[in-house]
């Protein structure tokens, strides 16, 4: 898809329909996210369907839509027997009995078979396909995708079939629905493991006293809003703040339509509802629903003393005040989590099931009471608690994430005062559990979530519409309240097109001027049509980034990801917004602005005419028009030596001279470190020249006058692609030199073994990457774990090519000042088939003070691509800091046959606190043998570390320098704008309302 502006706001647009469901309540503090994979590459099953595929599909469901029978044919009776019959009273009766509902269409069936299996008969749905171990229960997944569009899209394919009179018997598919559920929650190690999926299952398939009522109002005033757009405030309402007054409101609507028109059924609708939400929000309905609850916990036999404990505190809840209610349900919902999970029934499981879903809705309630009262901030950080433990009840947050928020919860309110930097600290993390949220849903329904969005692109919204009926929003409404505070007493400044604003995480420092793109879809053929001085704002962070003046996210994505490091490297500012803020940005679409990030995380999106003039000529964007950086210190490459060199005779002392600094650099690791690094071969920068000068004029030449070209403006880019397309696949088509071959055969054998037998990862290397201002991560091409002799030399020459790609070019050009000739090292490291593999950093890059950065993944070439990982700060003292657990639903593995397989990933910490302390251990060692790296400002540098576990021994696969990106002129913009940061209170009181209205300071 290319780059376009986006249309007026439509259910059909996926980041606009993000910014709508988000605007009335989560009040844009939940950050999307989502799986960036090796090198572009993803597991099968989450491959977007060929645009053929879905072109065919939606054709399909258009006839579904406009057919009275939608997805179906015909009725008929299924008998116990196996027979088929016709439709006829008591055609079953003397074959055993049976069932009568619709059977499926041809257009139904071949939906199915691309992908989309709709229109879901449960009384049909057998065990088998429901379960599906091999395929991560995607059938299972998909229930819930489904159930969506039909509650949110008027119908969906069961538009015009809701009237189809006997599709479905509705006692027949409660009993079907709870058969298969209880055979599902008794599964208890899937339960725990996929606890989301199983507490929405209970939620979605019908069986007898389950569902959630509050979820079924919200779902029908949305369809009536889209049917009615006049509705639309009160849809709001009842999704974000519904209490007894919504009835009266909503009856009040229903009343003036069924006054002009008595016939008005969008009027009898509205009356119909309001009727429900009385009965579910006044005070009679809501004490009877605690009742109720009560009384199917104390019928549970035998009593558990945890089931007795949660009884108590429900029979607690009715009379007390909105905040000692949340004291109740908060922590009795997480109560029946451990509950669910250690029950010995699956009938008990879904009994307690059932009741949470009743409880949510009161816990709602309760919240949004206490919000109205305009609560101390002290009473916002205890009810934040106790949503946090409601949170985790539902699924959404782990116990880890759980543990993450409480800690430091509870220890601010054991004081009447609270200190700043650890306020600002603390509402950080609580922001962050919208964000944990987003990725615990995204990785439950990963697949499905995938297919139904290329479907029908309103199946975006279905994240958040989770989110929405759950604990989170009323979660994300207090922590609003709680950031702006927070970032006004900190002195922190965000201010967006004029208004100040608390939805936004800068992540990259610096300062960009340029034209706003708004980029609907990721794919790898829109986000290549970015350029230099483009903004980009992408609903996810991508892998292939090509160079930009600044990037404007809905998701974090690994910070540690080569992605992050090229933008932390190339000063290019980096900010995620929250959803709120989408459609003030999609109405600068096109136009020209500057994004202006400071260190202190302080940021500035404003349109250049609004600057002050003499600020205009500043606002730069560091690839668009700073100056870039001109390689320090580098050494003439040696190509007199071709001959391939073993791991064990490399180090430092090589690096730009005869391979690249990753050789080198491992090759001091190897010394360093012994046992700890692979056997690994470097062909030098010799043996790169050698098949580069071949051919008459030979490649070097005809590289370097294109390049030449292209910079005088003799070739365009369209033209230098071209050329370089031409040189790479000569690179690769050419074998390797017969005295190269004859010397690295031989050498492989002693080092690998026999041909055949082992795996290899083909890396790159060069002379222009881990410079003193350029780091390169990522730009050029690894070939992960080929097998077989000629294979592994093919892959030589592939990766050779790969440092002329024009991504890569159009990076180095971009940020040095005078790009040298590029020489490419080739790293020849064994496999090693590692259970978790990741990348610390020798530096807190989540704030001030000493610490180690730790992305860790499940499985092969971890966080580097931008896997969701697992995040860490290690503090001092054996301390650590969570920013985001491994929630990616695939890992990779070695193939046997050569390459990478997808597999399902484990769930939970990644990290054992073995191997934390080896990583520390790891850290200080590093820190006592290497010299310490300086940047072009002299600047200490950390160090970028990738590493791996193998049955819990270190591995280590790199090292390098991370290089950040100073501007003084975003730092100079923000304070001349938005004014220098002010020092403020050191310490706030816990006993008045939070400052969140822009106005006045808390002395």
């Amino acid at each position: 898809m290319q780059h376009k502006r986006a249309p007026a706001a439509t259910p059909s647009t996926p980041l606009r329909r993000r910014a709508s469901t988000f605007s009335a309540g989560l009040a844009g503090l939940w950050l999307a996210l989502s799986a960036a994979l090796c090198s572009g590459a993803q597991p099968p099953a989450l491959t977007p369907p060929d645009d053929a595929v879905v072109a065919e599909a939606r054709s399909i469901v258009a006839r579904m839509i406009a057919n009275p029978r939608g997805p179906y044919l015909q009725l008929r009776w299924y008998c116990k027997d196996g027979s088929v019959l016709p439709p006829d009273a008591y055609a079953c009766s003397e074959r055993g009995g049976g069932h009568q509902y619709a059977q499926y269409s041809a257009d139904r069936q071949r939906l199915a078979t691309l992908g989309w299996s709709v229109g879901t008969v449960f009384r049909a749905l057998s065990w088998e396909e429901l379960w599906q171990p091999q395929q991560r229960q995607q059938r299972l997944r998909e229930l819930a995708l489904e159930r969506y569009l039909i509650d949110s899209r008027d119908g969906w394919v069961l538009r015009r079939a809701r009237q189809y009179r006997g599709r479905v018997q509705l006692e027949d598919e409660e009993a079907a629905g709870r058969e298969l559920l209880l055979q599902l929650l008794a599964h208890s190690d899937w339960l725990r493991r996929d606890y989301l999926l199983a507490r929405e299952s209970a939620r979605i398939i019908p069986h007898s006293g389950g569902g959630d009522p509050a979820r079924e109002l919200r779902r029908r005033a949305q369809t009536l809003a889209e049917i009615e757009p006049s509705f639309e405030p009160l849809r709001i309402e009842i999704h974000t703040s519904a209490d007894p007054r919504s009835a009266e409101r909503v009856r009040a609507w229903a009343q003036a339509r069924l006054a002009a028109d008595s016939r008005d059924r969008h009027g009898a609708t509205a009356m119909a509802l309001a009727a429900d939400l009385q009965r579910l929000y006044g005070a009679e309905g809501r004490a009877e629903r605690l009742a109720q609850a009560r009384r199917r916990l104390a019928r549970q036999e035998p009593q558990p003393p945890q089931l007795a404990a949660i009884a108590v505190r429900l029979e607690q809840a009715p009379a007390a005040d909105p905040l000692a209610r949340l004291a109740q349900l908060g922590p009795a919902l997480a109560a029946l989590r451990h509950a669910v999970e250690g029950a010995t029934g699956a009938a008990q499981r879904l009994l307690l099931f059932d009741i949470m879903a009743e409880l949510e809705a009161e816990l709602r309630l309760a919240a949004t009471a206490l919000l109205q009262q305009r609560p101390a901030r002290g009473a916002l950080l205890q009810a934040a608690a106790h949503l946090t433990d409601a949170g985790y009840g539902s699924g959404l947050l782990s116990a880890g994430e759980q543990r993450a928020l409480l800690t430091p919860l509870r220890a601010l309110q054991a004081d009447s005062t609270v200190d700043v930097d650890a306020y600002w600290q603390l509402v950080q993390t609580l922001v962050r559990a919208g964000h944990w949220a987003q990725a615990t849903v995204r990785a439950s329904f990963a697949e499905p979530l995938q297919r139904y969005r290329a479907l029908e692109p309103a199946a975006d919204g279905f994240v958040d519409a989770l989110l929405r009926d759950s604990p989170l929003l009323p979660l994300a409404q207090l922590t609003r309240s709680l950031a702006l505070d927070a970032q006004q007493a900190a002195g922190i400044h965000h201010h967006l097109l004029g208004q100040a604003t608390a939805g936004v995480l800068a992540l990259n420092p610096g300062l960009a001027r340029g034209r706003l793109r708004v980029l609907d879809d990721t794919a790898p053929t829109a986000v290549a049509t970015l350029g230099r001085g483009d903004i980009a704002l992408l609903g996810q962070t991508v892998s292939t980034l090509p160079p930009v003046a600044g990037v404007i996210t809905l998701g974090e994505g690994n910070p540690l990801s080569h992605v992050q490091l090229l933008a932390r490297n190339a000063g290019i500012p980096n900010i995620v917004v929250s959803p709120q803020l989408l459609p003030v940005l999609h109405d600068y679409d096109g136009r020209p602005i500057v994004l202006a990030v400071a260190a202190d995380g302080s940021v500035l999106i404003a349109e250049e005419h609004a600057l002050p003039a003499a600020l205009r000529a500043g606002a730069s964007g560091p690839v668009a028009a700073a100056a870039p950086v001109a390689p320090v210190a580098t050494v003439a490459p040696d190509l007199r030596r071709r001959d391939p060199i073993p791991l064990a005779a490399l180090g430092r002392e090589f690096s730009g001279l005869l391979v690249g600094p990753k050789a080198a650099n491992l090759g001091e690791l190897n010394r360093m470190f012994p046992g700890r690094v692979a056997p690994a071969i470097a062909l030098p920068f010799g043996a790169f020249e050698q098949q580069l000068s071949r051919g008459n004029p030979n490649l070097r030449a005809r590289l370097e006058a294109a390049l030449v070209a292209h910079q005088h403006g003799d070739l365009n880019d369209a033209q230098l692609a071209r050329a370089l397309d031409t040189l790479r696949a000569e690179i690769i088509a050419a074998p390797l030199p017969p005295a190269l071959r004859e010397q690295l055969l031989p050498m492989m054998q002693a080092l690998f073994g026999e041909p055949d037998s082992y795996g290899l990862f083909v890396r790159s290397d060069s002379n222009v990457e881990d410079l003193p201002g350029f780091t390169g991560a990522g730009l050029s091409l690894t070939e992960p774990h080929v097998v077989g002799l000629e294979a592994q030399l093919a892959a030589v020459r592939r990766v050779w090519a790969s440092v002329l790609a024009p991504r890569a070019i159009a990076w180095r050009a971009a940020l040095l000042q005078r790009p040298p000739p590029v020489y490419a090292s080739v790293l020849l490291m064994r496999s090693v088939a590692a259970d978790k593999s990741g990348v610390m950093v020798t530096a807190n890059l989540d704030g001030a003070g000493p610490g180690l950065t730790v992305a860790t993944a499940w499985g092969v070439g971890g966080a580097v691509a931008g896997d969701i990982s697992e995040t860490l700060v290690l503090l001092p003292g054996g301390g650590e800091r969570l920013l985001s657990e491994a929630k990616a639903p695939y890992r990779r593995a070695l193939a046997a046959s050569g390459g990478i397989e997808w597999l399902p990933a484990a769930s939970g910490p990644v990290l054992s606190a073995a191997e934390k302390q080896a990583l520390r251990e790891l850290a200080t060692a590093v820190a006592e043998r290497y010299p310490q790296q300086r940047g072009p400002r002299g600047q200490p540098l950390p160090w970028d570390i990738e590493f791996g576990f193998v049955d819990g021994e270190l591995q280590l696969f790199q090292i390098r320098p991370l290089l950040s990106h100073h501007s003084d002129a975003a730092e100079l913009l923000v304070q001349a704008v938005l004014g220098e940061r002010r020092a403020g209170a050191r310490r706030l009181s816990l006993l008045t309302p939070p400052n969140d209205r822009g106005v006045g300071d808390d002395g």
